[in-house]
């Protein structure tokens, strides 16, 4: 059971003390009525703990022992459950029983691998209202099978902070969604008898519950007395042989550590090999997988970012997760870069106090954490330059701007998320995004930060008064609103009869596109940022990203601004209505998606390059096909056409936005000057 010589040295000692195979009862020592911490009531025929002087986490009496089990319970779980859960190569074990006569009562416990004990208690009363509480919708039946069968199935128990908390995934067949049971645990101690207490003692007792219920069963069968009698004699010479066989196999056990502490040592040498071939193995299985199933079906059930050929004239583009750099990470969680505010950086510009944290810098080959620094000190500002983020991180410009703000606003500790899940979220979203030369990474970390300048400094969070899950709903909208975009827009995908186009009805192809896809990834626990939220609360966020996705779509514009508009005219108090809310942030979104033509004119002229790029390449398929070329997308007419093209967005699109979001946002005005300034540029020309 994963305990040491000694224990179960001390445990078979204690079994021989409590076990009286004649009299068929269980007894507890004298020397364990007083003075353990625990008190005992005797001839129940299962162990019953009462717990004393906790003040932590106080045990049931024997006086909760009224009335009937509850419902279900002996038919779903009639004895004791225990599994081994193995974690980090250690192994803990996880026990649960009914601790009062009757099937009552119920006990959790954690053993850790120093034989650590932690258990909590509850009576049925308490039980009841931790089940109606957390998992209402379930029925007493379907409860009990779900929880014996979070004992049976994989990944289905994990344990925090070496057992103070324990999780349990519940499943049911009746509900699509699992629920989490999470348990605080009391910390009994390393006493080989709290051991003995809560891994063993509930085994013997309902072993020797189901021996008597079978000896009731042979008698009512109609078996002589004579026969029932003969074989509780042969079964209780069985038990005195398994007795001294436990005793003559101590010194072998002791033998069998030794050789397993060299097993385990060899394994820690062959484990790099073991990982190797494991990926390599699952990497064989999901090309088989793939090559069973259309490419975007492989996008959704796979699990992570996965290569789908939009058209023959996309760009074929193989998913890769960055390896995110450790010491950037501790930089940013240290709280240097997330505290700095628009007037107080000269937090950056303090050396790091955490050792650990200076020492994953001074790892460093040169001094890049210091320039991440300085790029992150415009985190909060208008000019914060993507670009050179991106080439200071080598590439990983979208992941830290989106974990920067994910820790900025304090998502995780609020909504209690696992680092490593939103580690692995960002990473993968990352390497969704083709490599184009306009909708890729970095066109999506400047959208996102844009999003942030517009709900933080720019004053939108504040007048809308908008809660946490729009907050959050905001910044994953503007971290995946381009997701696996090919770099060829909806009217090319319509034009050549794309699967998408098709999928989608000609409707906001990829803008539908890029959301489900965003929405797959999180149906894998291992990417699910929003696991831990409620299901009003998950709801409330899909809808928010949803809406805001789907606006994004340019055919949409003057539908969406019009209502804009209109609103804007009644004068309304918009933290009132959560439509209001949501077409607030539709048009920071918006706004933050064709905000480079109102950035400073060095970030501007980058991105316009980089659109005209992008339209050519279009234009060239669409040449190759024999296809009218669409405007602006012929790169044969650049001298005359692109600067045309530029002025006619910026005057009747992004002029008209910029002026009516400063109409909300009055600390937003000053960036229709750099529109007008970008304008003026093309109209000098």
């Amino acid at each position: 059971m994963g305990c040491g010589a000694s224990d179960q040295r001390g445990a078979k000692e204690e079994t021989s003390k409590v076990v009286d195979s004649k009299e068929n009862s269980y007894k507890v020592p004298d020397s364990e009525k007083s003075g353990s911490g625990h008190k005992y009531v005797e001839n129940t025929g299962e162990n019953t703990v009462e717990e004393k002087g906790s003040s932590k986490d106080p045990a049931p009496t024997p006086d909760d022992d009224t009335g009937a089990s509850l419902p279900a319970r002996e038919k779903n779980i009639p004895a004791p459950l225990l599994r081994e859960v193995e974690i980090d190569d250690e192994v803990f074990l996880v026990s649960h029983y009914a601790h009062l006569h009757g099937l009552k009562g119920a006990t959790f416990a954690v053993r850790d691998p120093a034989g650590c004990i932690y258990f909590k208690s509850y009576t049925d009363a308490e039980f009841t209202t931790v089940k109606e509480s957390k998992v209402p919708q379930l029925t007493w039946n379907a409860f009990w099978r779900a929880l014996s069968g979070s004992f049976t199935k994989e990944d289905c128990i994990r344990i925090t902070n070496r057992g103070e908390i324990l999780e349990l995934t519940l499943r049911s067949s009746k509900e699509p969604k699992p629920y989490q049971l999470s348990i605080g645990m009391s910390k009994a101690g390393s006493d080989p008898d709290e051991t003995f207490r809560h891994f063993i003692t509930p085994f013997i007792a309902a072993y020797k519950k189901r021996k008597e219920k079978k000896a009731d069963d042979r008698k009512e069968k109609g078996l002589k007395e004579e026969e029932i009698e003969a074989k509780e004699s042969l079964l209780n010479k069985y038990e005195a042989d398994v007795e001294w066989a436990d005793r003559v196999t101590v010194p072998l056990e002791e033998s069998i550590m030794e050789l397993q502490q060299q097993v385990a040592e060899q394994k820690v040498i062959n484990a790099e090999v073991q990982k190797k071939i494991e990926k390599l193995t699952k990497s064989i299985r999901g090309m088989k997988d793939e090559e069973r199933m259309h490419p975007l079906d492989g996008l959704y059930s796979l699990g992570g970012a996965r290569p789908f050929q939009h058209t023959e004239w996309s760009i074929h583009h193989v998913p890769k997760p960055a390896t995110v750099e450790n010491a950037y990470l501790r930089l940013i969680e240290d709280g240097r870069i997330t505290d700095a505010t628009p007037d107080n950086v000269s937090c950056l510009t303090q050396r790091p106090t955490d050792p650990e944290v200076i020492d994953l810098i001074d790892s460093l080959p040169d001094d890049r954490a210091w320039q991440l620094i300085e790029c992150f000190e415009k985190l909060d500002k208008w000019d914060y330059d993507a670009f050179q983020v991106n080439e200071i991180t080598s590439g990983n410009c979208f992941f830290y701007t989106s974990y920067t703000l994910f820790v900025k606003y304090g998502f995780m500790s609020h909504f209690n998320i696992p680092r490593d899940v939103v580690i692995n979220f960002f990473t993968a979203v990352q390497a969704g995004y083709l490599p184009n030369h306009y909708h890729n990474s970095i066109h999506a970390a400047d959208v996102l930060q844009i999003t942030h300048y517009i709900l933080g400094p720019g004053g939108m969070s504040r007048l809308c008064k908008l809660s946490e899950e729009d907050k959050m709903a905001a910044i994953i909208s503007s971290a995946i609103h381009d997701y696996n975009h090919p770099g060829l827009n909806n009217n090319f995908h319509t034009r050549v009869a794309a699967y998408l186009s098709t999928l989608y009805n000609d409707r906001s192809v990829l803008e539908n596109h890029h959301c489900a896809c965003a929405f797959e990834l999180l149906n894998h626990s291992k990417y699910d940022i929003l696991q831990t939220l409620s299901d009003d609360q998950r709801k409330d966020v899909r809808d928010t990203v949803v809406e805001m996705l789907l606006s994004t779509d340019m055919g949409n514009h003057a539908k969406i601004f019009s209502a804009f508009r209109r609103r804007q005219v009644e004068n309304p108090d918009w933290s009132k209505k959560k439509e209001d809310v949501r077409l607030a942030l539709v048009m920071a979104i918006k706004l933050a998606d064709i905000s480079n033509c109102g950035r400073p004119k060095d970030i501007y002229l980058k991105w316009a390059k980089r659109i005209a790029d992008e339209f050519y390449a279009q234009g060239d398929a669409e040449a190759r096909m024999c296809h009218t070329i669409s405007p602006f997308m012929d790169r044969r007419k650049h001298e005359t056409d692109f600067h045309k093209g530029q002025t006619s967005f910026m005057s009747y699109i992004v002029g008209p936005v910029f002026e009516s979001v400063g109409e909300m946002l009055p600390r937003m005005r000053f960036a229709l000057d750099f529109c007008k300034s970008n304008r003026d540029h093309w109209g000098s020309r």
